[in-house]
């Protein structure tokens, strides 16, 4: 019993010797237990932090890809509409719709090009008659990234024909320009007039209609060439805020329109290119908004005197051109004042005025792809037209008769196996009242083919 006693009263010993060694044990664990979880805390958070690092990261590298994509997108269609009938080849991109060949000038590149056209007509009112009207070679040069050329050279109807009277050989463009950036450049040469759309877009294998519309043949005489230069250029006007809109400019100092026209039209006014027949300049611009793509809202101006005795013409424009799928909607509308100094008679007119409106739809029939229509063929359509034009001349000698006036009604249907070679057919109708401005009351068939090249 004694060694008992003792056994427990050593254990009693030990134990309250061994107490703040185990205090002190807790303490050190205690610790160690908070240091690793700040630790762990401390890598869970570097962690999450570099999640969200990575996530930024890919979803930065995803936004950079899909604008890269958007942007490839845009160029796709951009270089797609090129190739389509409502842009002309006069600011299309370098070596559009021709071939690229050597050059004599070392690193430039040239390319050669050019359209054609063959019609046939048969109007209550006249004749008919198998048309070839125009042949157009098309040379531009890329000299340099900054320089460039480009010019068309147009026969119609053969060339100049002292016997028939008819047939002319002219250059419709020839000239420089000089690249600054997108939205200030230098053009200078002989230039198409930018006053309303048509001017601008009207080689025979882009459009869908034979007959170009009332308001380019008598309004604004197209083909309207002028001798001068300028400048051109593209900017965002909202700074990049919204990616799709864009306006787009030509300005140009010219020689003008000249006292050649009468009451049944401007045609007769086209300058030459070689001397101006009074001392003042004329200046002819347009402006474009596209606020999306494919939509275009187009404002143009003119001033210049056009006789020497200070008188005046003063012209507007306004044009749309609007693609929603198969659908197009283009429209167009021109005035001209003209100041005339006081005479007894006269046949110049006071104003000229004239607008159109077209509606084209674009289809084809997939059953048709195996067939000679379809066949090894990319993308062949058929389109339906439909365009109503009027034009208004002021006429002073006739003024008991009225204002000389015209309106065609066309209905028309082409069949385009690639972009640039269309086969027409279309019928017209004509109203004149007083003197007759282009087809009087003809009424009849027209079909025409275009092969751009």
């Amino acid at each position: 019993m004694k060694k008992v006693r003792i056994l427990v009263a050593a254990i009693m010993i030990l134990l309250l010797m061994g107490q703040p060694v185990f205090a002190n044990d807790v303490g050190e664990l205690k610790a160690m237990v908070e240091q690793l979880r700040h630790d762990y805390e401390t890598k869970i958070e570097f962690l999450e932090s570099k999640i969200e690092q990575l996530e930024s990261n890919h979803n930065q590298q995803v936004q950079e890809q899909v604008a890269e994509l958007t942007e490839q997108i845009k160029e796709d269609i951009k270089e797609e509409s090129m190739n389509v009938e409502y842009v002309g080849r006069h600011n299309a991109d370098f070596g559009h719709g021709g071939v690229v060949v050597d050059s004599l000038m070392g690193d430039a590149q040239v390319a050669v090009g050019g359209y054609t056209d063959m019609e046939y007509r048969d109007l209550n009112n006249s004749e008919s008659t198998f048309r070839q009207h125009r042949f157009v070679i098309n040379v531009a040069a890329q000299v340099t990234d900054r320089i460039r050329f480009n010019s068309e050279f147009e026969l119609e109807y053969g060339g100049p024909d002292a016997a028939a009277g008819d047939g002319e050989a002219k250059v419709e463009q020839a000239y420089v320009d000089y690249l600054i950036n997108d939205m200030i450049n230098v053009r200078g040469g002989a230039i198409l007039a930018p006053f309303g759309r048509y001017n601008l877009y009207h080689d025979s294998d882009s459009v869908d209609l034979t007959d170009r519309p009332l308001l380019a043949r008598d309004i604004i005489p197209t083909t309207w060439t002028e001798a001068g230069f300028g400048l051109f250029g593209e900017f965002d006007p909202v700074f990049g805020s919204y990616e799709d809109m864009l306006v787009n400019y030509e300005v140009y100092a010219v020689n003008g329109l000249d006292a050649g026209f009468s009451d049944t039209g401007f045609r007769g006014a086209r300058n030459s290119l070689k001397t101006d027949n009074n001392d003042g300049k004329a200046v002819v611009g347009r402006a474009v908004l596209s606020p999306f793509l494919s939509q275009e809202f187009g404002v143009s101006g003119y001033w210049g005197e056009y006789n020497g005795s200070g008188d005046a013409i003063t012209g507007v424009a306004f044009d749309t051109f609007n693609s929603l799928g198969p659908v197009e909607l283009i429209s167009e509308y021109a005035y001209f004042d003209v100041e005339e100094s006081p005479t007894a008679s006269s046949d110049v007119a006071n104003y000229l005025q004239g607008a159109y409106v077209q509606l084209n739809y674009h289809f084809w029939p997939k059953f048709l792809n195996g067939t000679f229509l379809g066949r090894n063929f990319e993308d062949p359509t058929f389109t339906l037209v439909s365009r109503y034009g009027w034009a208004n001349i002021k006429d002073d000698i006739d003024a008991a008769s009225g204002d000389n006036e015209e309106k065609r009604y066309t209905f028309g249907f082409n069949y385009r196996p690639i972009d640039n070679f269309v086969v027409k057919f279309e019928y017209q109708l004509n109203d004149t009242d007083n003197e007759s401005l282009e087809a009087g009351d003809g009424d009849g068939f027209i079909t025409s083919f275009a092969l751009g090249f």
